[in-house]
């Protein structure tokens, strides 16, 4: 989960999130915007106004916010298909999306669901 403040009202809020991936060795959990950059949570992020990752229990406050690029991104996602290829289905399904089982293809998706990595210390 996440917290974030409205950027246009300041107003703080909390969006659960699904964990796509993660990088171990800069401890990022990675997530995907699911219904693209219009998504308001995403929006607010670009604005600067992230506060607090939650995982678990556990709540990480400043945490380090990334934007990956749709090459990274495609590199998650083909984990998450060969890690969960029943649900990576039934995300792209909703989402509207789909590829051609190629680097380039997953990519390419990747530009209309990108994906954020939240860093968080001792996490």
């Amino acid at each position: 989960m996440i917290e974030h403040r409205g950027r246009k009202t300041g107003k703080l809020f909390r969006t659960v999130l699904e964990v796509a991936g993660r990088n171990l060795e800069a401890s990022e959990w990675i997530v995907s915007t699911g219904y693209g950059t219009e998504s308001d949570w995403y929006q607010n992020l670009k604005a600067g106004t992230l506060q607090a990752v939650w995982v678990g229990s556990k709540r990480f406050a400043g945490p380090t916010v990334r934007f990956l690029e749709s090459d990274e991104a495609a590199d998650v996602i083909a984990v998450y298909e060969r890690e969960h290829p029943k649900s990576a289905s039934v995300l792209f399904k909703s989402m509207g999306v789909s590829h051609d089982g190629t680097h380039e293809g997953r990519a390419e998706m990747m530009k209309q669901i990108p994906m954020v990595a939240f860093g968080v210390l001792g996490g």
